[in-house]
């Protein structure tokens, strides 16, 4: 079996604004781990930028994803349903930015490596905290009844069948499992 890891690559990822970055520290951000508390579903953000860069991005700061609807619109309204949770985007001036999504995976997986390794336990929500470098894979083996996961680096981790159907096997490194 394999993968596809979709992640951003941009060097602009976007930030929240200074009122939003308050209200998500008091209501859905881990100040521990600074990623979104695991039991919530949906996120919605006001960033400071009116158009992000790129087909995934990334809310700096606070590990939560953000996806153009194009890429939304290729994985299929059904599995989207399925697999992923999803949250609005505004912009400074708190109009919605209709082309971009926050995501949430129902499932998320986590993207080790072969170097540089380093784990710990968040101390005020319990997720793992992982980093790594080198070779990618995933461990253990995912579900094979989820078809789309969210990484633990803020991006969509796509399986075979997917990645193949929707032409997105070309766009991205194999991540094998080990």
């Amino acid at each position: 079996d394999y993968y596809i890891h979709l992640q951003s690559k941009t060097m602009s990822p976007c930030s929240l604004t200074k009122e939003a970055y308050i209200e998500a520290k008091n209501t859905w951000l881990c100040t521990g781990c600074v990623r979104p508390n695991p039991e919530l579903t949906s996120v919605d953000v006001r960033i400071q930028d009116m158009s992000p860069e790129g087909p995934l991005n990334f809310v700096n700061g606070c590990g939560l994803p953000l996806v153009h609807m194009s890429v939304l619109s290729a994985l299929g309204e059904d599995r989207i349903k399925r697999d992923l949770y999803l949250g609005c985007v505004f912009g400074p001036d708190g109009s919605r930015l209709d082309d971009w999504a926050t995501f949430r995976g129902k499932r998320r997986v986590i993207i080790r490596g072969s170097k540089h390794v380093s784990h710990r336990v968040c101390p005020d929500c319990g997720r793992d905290v992982y980093f790594a470098m080198g070779t990618r894979y995933l461990y253990p083996l995912p579900p094979r009844d989820v078809e789309i996961f969210e990484s633990d680096l803020c991006g969509l981790v796509l399986s075979a069948n997917v990645a193949a159907t929707t032409g997105m096997a070309q766009l991205a490194k194999v991540t094998r499992e080990r």
